[in-house]
This record gives structure tokens, C-alpha cells and sequence, in this order.
């Protein structure tokens, strides 16, 4: 019996900043719901040339207004969507050396689309839940996790200056750590 592959995902490369890839799979909606292959390794390698492996995947739910981040562990890349909801996803290249060291990237993810974004080790990531009911945000990860080689920044720094779209700072929720984390100064070029 032969199966007829129905699932073809697009990738687009973000042209300000190499490296990071936004993943459109395909959706197949009818009456009862939609039907979408979120990742296949073998597909994405050989039509998409994207061939990253993972070794961990991650589930977080944050409330509306929350802010996560700037966040990375050295050499961990992540592939991140919305299962639920809708947030403002972004990544800071804080590659030694990149033409682009210190400028970001921002995009919006939510259920409806069901976009991923890739941001590769060298990168800090963070976003914020514009959703009212609350955002389910999964990711898969190229690295386990390791505390020793975790470093980040907070995501009110004003050198880097990411728009983020909820601006009533009265209604962001952001962690104590995440609010003092160092300032983006601190990662020296």
C-alpha cells in the first residue's frame, strides 16, 4: 500500500538577521477541525534543508501581559509555536562577531497560524502573551537543559529597545529575576 504524503511546510528565512526562520506547516482544515503535521524530521531535512536535531521539548503557559525573558543557554537552538493563544516572540542576536550583535527580531505567533520559530544558539529569546486567556508556548530544543550555561538579560533594556506591543506596562506580568537580570551591556562584543 502505498501513503501519499499530504503535509508541505514552508520555511522562510527573516532577511534582517541570518539565522533565524519562521516554519509555516501546512493546514488541513474541514468540518470536524484541521488536521496539521507540526514537525517531520525526514521532510523538513530534505525539502526544507533544515536538519536540527532536538533533544527536548518544552510546554510553558503564561497569562496575559506576561513578559519571559531575554533568555539563552549556550548552544541551545529552539523551534518555537502557540498551541493556544497568541504571543510576540523575539530574539536578540548575541552572536561575538555578527554584523547584526545586538539587534532583534520580533514576530507574532498564535494557534490560528501555527508558525515556528527558529532561533539558533547565539540568540537571546522572550516574548510576551497578548492573548487575555492566556498562551500555551511549546518548543523544542537542540540542547538539554543546563543550568551552568544559561545567561540572559532583561527585557526592559533600553539599548536593545524592543517594541513590544502591550505598552500599559501596568498590566505586564514579569518575573523578579527576569526584571533584574543584568542589561545588555554586560555581553561585550
Amino acid at each position: 500500500m502505498d501513503v501519499v504524503k499530504r503535509v508541505s511546510a514552508e520555511i522562510e528565512k527573516v532577511s534582517a538577521i541570518e539565522g533565524l526562520k519562521l516554519i509555516r506547516p501546512k493546514v488541513f482544515p474541514d468540518e470536524r477541525g484541521f488536521f496539521s503535521e507540526s514537525y517531520n524530521a525526514e521532510e523538513w531535512r530534505t525539502k526544507l534543508a533544515f536538519g536540527e536535531q532536538f533533544v527536548q521539548d518544552n510546554h510553558s503557559f503564561s497569562k496575559f501581559g506576561v513578559v519571559r525573558g531575554l533568555h539563552a543557554q549556550k548552544g541551545m537552538g529552539k523551534l518555537v509555536t502557540v498551541a493556544v493563544g497568541a504571543i510576540y516572540d523575539v530574539a536578540v542576536d548575541v552572536r561575538q562577531g555578527s554584523p547584526t550583535f545586538g539587534k532583534w527580531h520580533g514576530v507574532l505567533l498564535d494557534a490560528r497560524e501555527k508558525t515556528f520559530f527558529w532561533i539558533p544558539d547565539g540568540f537571546l529569546h522572550g516574548f510576551q502573551c497578548l492573548s487575555e486567556g492566556g498562551a500555551h508556548v511549546i518548543y523544542k530544543c537542540s540542547a538539554a537543559y543546563d543550568p551552568k550555561t544559561e545567561f540572559g538579560i532583561t527585557p526592559l533594556d533600553e539599548k536593545i529597545g524592543i517594541a513590544w506591543p502591550l505598552q500599559d506596562k501596568t498590566k505586564w506580568i514579569i518575573s523578579e529575576k527576569d526584571a533584574n537580570s543584568p542589561k545588555f551591556a554586560t555581553l561585550s562584543q
